[in-house]
């Protein structure tokens, strides 16, 4: 019996199955081929349980139904000679059920996991980007897409399913790849879609606010992200020591294998298994310095990338590649050659004209954090364009729009995503922050937004644009339309002015 034998493949939760052979495993019925194993289970927006019918009319090998009721867990019956099998928690265990299929393929591969609210596109990013400095190629899961570094496919979420998750594990085996990067949100972790995924390393960014319209507190934030660490197979563990939750953490993981990463903080060290912490720092226009004392040594890093919250980054993956023995001289001497990740922190500029700076800051903490540093690497006149999602954390806003008030010069306020919300009533909780009106624009639209900022702006200030980052998309309603940030930037620093 092999894997392809549903069978074999249930034997772990249900005994006293019929030897039945199948292709795939299936959660979407749209893309159902004949002979596959058809995954019922409820989901957001769709309950896979409707399409039942669609599934037999593809004459799938068996369907897999979930139910709340374990008195009939592993009970089967057929419906027009398909077999229809029920399963207790089956949302709970598919990543495990997938895991088996493709036979383990985490237990192969050296897989990075990377958590946190801010930071984990940088963090995965920079760790692809920095080993194929090195001559090495990383596959990765994340927002950016999966893929390899500059060969990504897009993805829809930050942590893909659990199917797709072990069938991409076993792609990259395939191809004799053997460290995967990933992206692990707090919704991953809450569904369980990283379950089966054995991490050799996992990495915490920061916790900040952020997603509580899913969570409903901070308190069921943290013990969502905590997960990863107190859940799962991790083998090493970095921490962000600056972070408040990263210092609490470490100390409750102290019977673990731990790397803690600081800014000049030398305290942290006593209670964990090894350390970075940058001694030194200094900020300049288009890059930074860093000093570091490790367990590994000394040295210094040079880095494009600009702000402290980019310093804990670069520090994290550098700990990260430490762990996969790669040599410090040599990080050491590459780490200049690393660019800035798309949409995160990136700066545009043209002599003559003002300098744009493109962020995917879409909470409160990052927004403040990448104002503040703007402000300490440039000390110039700042514009702050920004919108919040709609049908999001609703909570979020005002502290926002305060925030962007305090430290920017001038303040846009315009769209983002506004979804199925009303615009205004998006832009009216951002207000509910504000209380130095004359800073204050309002531009719905994002595009003359961003143009009105450039053609009134002196050729000396700073435009920052925040919340969309890399995305080139902007949902409006039921409609996705084509938007880039970064294209009207590029556009309008072509212009002749």
């Amino acid at each position: 019996m092999n894997n392809n034998c549903l069978k074999f493949l249930l034997l772990p939760w249900i005994k006293n199955l019929p030897s039945k052979k199948f292709l795939n495993l299936t959660i979407d019925s749209r893309t159902l081929t004949e002979g596959d194993v058809f995954i019922a289970i409820p989901g957001k927006k769709q309950d896979g349980r409707h399409f039942i019918s669609e599934a037999i009319n593809k004459k799938v090998a068996a369907i897999l139904y979930e139910t709340d009721e374990i008195e009939i867990h592993g009970t089967f019956k057929y419906i027009n000679n398909i077999l229809l099998i029920y399963f207790f928690q089956l949302s709970n265990n598919l990543s495990i059920l997938a895991s088996r299929f493709y036979q383990e393929p985490g237990k192969k591969l050296k897989i990075v996991g990377i958590t946190g609210t801010n930071g984990k596109t940088t963090v995965t990013q920079l760790i692809n980007q920095w080993t194929k400095i090195l001559g090495d190629n990383t596959a990765t899961m994340g927002t950016l897409g999966n893929g390899f570094y500059n060969s990504l496919c897009k993805t829809q979420n930050t942590t893909s399913g659990p199917i797709f998750i072990q069938s991409f594990l076993n792609e990259v085996l395939e191809k004799q790849i053997q460290v995967v990067t990933m992206e692990v949100s707090s919704h991953g972790l809450i569904q369980n879609r990283v379950k089966a995924v054995p991490f050799y390393i996992g990495i915490f960014t920061n916790l900040t606010q952020d997603h509580l319209d899913y969570h409903g507190n901070m308190r069921k934030y943290e013990e969502a992200k905590w997960l990863l660490f107190s859940t799962h197979k991790v083998k090493k563990i970095i921490l962000n020591a600056d972070d408040e939750y990263g210092k609490k953490w470490l100390k409750k993981l102290f019977n673990c294998y731990t790397i803690a990463i600081t800014i000049q903080d030398s305290t942290q060290k006593q209670y964990s298994t090894k350390w970075i912490n940058a001694t030194d720092i200094k900020f300049y226009n288009n890059y930074i310095h860093i000093k570091f004392e490790s367990s590994w040594g000394k040295g210094t890093l040079l880095s494009c990338l600009i702000g402290r919250f980019n310093v804990i980054n670069l520090l994290l993956s550098f700990a990260c590649l430490l762990e996969l023995n790669y040599n410090l001289s040599d990080l050491i001497g590459t780490s200049s050659h690393i660019i800035p990740i798309d949409g995160r922190m990136q700066i545009f500029t043209t002599p003559n004209k003002p300098i744009f700076i493109i962020d995917y800051a879409h909470t409160p903490d990052a927004l403040n954090q990448t104002l503040k540093e703007i402000k300490l690497h440039y000390q110039k006149y700042i514009w702050c364009i920004f919108g919040c999602g709609g049908e999001r954390d609703r909570r979020k806003r005002s502290m926002m729009g305060s925030i962007a008030e305090k430290i920017a010069d001038k303040v846009i306020i315009t769209n983002d995503n506004p979804r199925n919300e009303k615009e205004i009533n998006i832009i009216n909780d951002i207000l509910k922050g504000c209380k130095k009106k004359k800073k204050i624009l309002i531009i719905k639209n994002r595009k003359d937004a961003i143009s009105y900022a450039f053609f009134q702006s002196k050729y000396d200030h700073i435009i920052f644009i925040a919340g969309k980052g890399h995305e080139e998309q902007q949902i409006i309603g039921n409609k996705i339309i084509k938007f880039s940030d970064k294209k009207i930037v590029l556009h309008l620093l072509e212009k002749k002015i």
